[in-house]
């Protein structure tokens, strides 16, 4: 997944999203374009979603035991062996975290731009109440 490409189509798909009060039909039209637009961005972030599951199961399969940890464990140095550990761990979690935060970014992102779609089709709705 590319991540630049993503965020101009769903620049792109903001873009479109438009809302003009003309005339009822016209507007009834723009609120399914507006939600067609809607899906394509839930697909988006579904593939967004599977990155960062797939990120999140990388970092997991990553072993924070190396033969170090455990040489020094079977020489009574536990603590060290641990700390060791420890220290391993937080790398392993911090690439995982540095890794995520532009699929995070992105869906914020689609998350914003789906919530702009809801607030015009409230305005549709109102126009289209006094009709």
């Amino acid at each position: 997944m590319n991540l630049q490409q993503t965020q101009l189509q769903i620049y792109q798909f903001k873009q479109q999203m438009t809302l003009t009060l003309n005339d009822p039909k016209s507007v009834k039209l723009q609120v399914k374009n507006i939600n067609l637009i809607q899906k394509q961005l839930r697909a988006i972030k579904k593939e967004v979603n599977l990155a960062i599951k797939l990120i999140n199961q990388q970092a997991a399969q990553t072993t924070p035991d190396s033969f170090i940890s455990v040489g020094l464990d079977l020489f009574g140095k536990r603590k060290l062996a641990g700390q060791l550990r420890q220290s391993t761990r937080r790398a392993i979690q911090s690439e995982k975290i540095s890794l995520r935060q532009p699929y995070m970014d992105v869906k914020d992102y689609i998350d914003q731009v789906i919530l702009e779609g809801d607030k015009l089709k409230l305005q549709a709705e109102r126009y289209l109440s006094d009709f």
